[in-house]
């Protein structure tokens, strides 16, 4: 039987945490297309993460292992969800941040413009992905965690995530090229 630890305290939990907490809300972001429905997914992550971490046993990437975390407290949140919720409301918003856009940059209104006509077209086509390729390519491609680290935060074997990742790779290929070809697509807005 294994010995109980003690909780961590909170400055403890915090100073361990922190450094992955802008991935884990990017995952969040990703997995749920909207920016509040992320926030609140993230802060259940915290939660969940701060009850459970004496039993982080250090094996695995403690990002990865809060990307777990995310990913459960995204499926409890869409099984509860009586109303499916759409895209970020504010896309640019998102990316400026992501990107590190400069505000001081005289360019950056327009290409943020040009990111936020590309973003509504990706993340519209990501969330077109069934959830196992979405994770998939989320954790391996925007949070570059290796096929190990997104197996432990998916629960899942390697060669599951590699096949996953492949998949949900060429499935959001097909439909972005779908949507570049479609003149309905290139003469109309994604809206949330």
């Amino acid at each position: 039987m294994r010995a109980e630890r003690p909780s961590p305290d909170h400055a403890e939990f915090e100073a361990r945490v922190r450094p992955h907490m802008s991935r884990v809300y990017r995952y969040c972001v990703g997995l749920t297309g909207d920016r509040d429905l992320a926030a609140d997914v993230f802060q259940d992550t915290l939660v969940a993460a701060w009850r459970r971490f004496d039993s982080y046993e250090g094996r695995a990437d403690l990002g990865a292992w809060l990307c777990g975390i995310a990913r459960n407290q995204f499926i409890d949140v869409r099984r509860t969800e009586t109303r499916r919720r759409g895209l970020f409301d504010r896309v640019v918003d998102a990316w400026q941040q992501l990107l590190g856009a400069d505000a001081r940059d005289a360019d950056a209104p327009l290409r943020l413009a040009i990111e936020h006509e590309e973003v509504d077209t990706l993340l519209a086509c990501l969330q077109e992905l069934p959830e196992e390729f979405r994770s998939a390519v989320l954790l391996c491609d925007v949070e570059s965690l290796s096929y190990e680290e997104a197996s432990t935060a998916l629960g899942v074997p390697v060669g599951t995530v590699k096949s996953r990742h492949a998949r949900g790779r060429a499935k959001l290929r097909a439909a972005l090229e779908a949507r570049q070809q479609s003149p309905i697509a290139r003469t109309t807005k994604v809206t949330p």
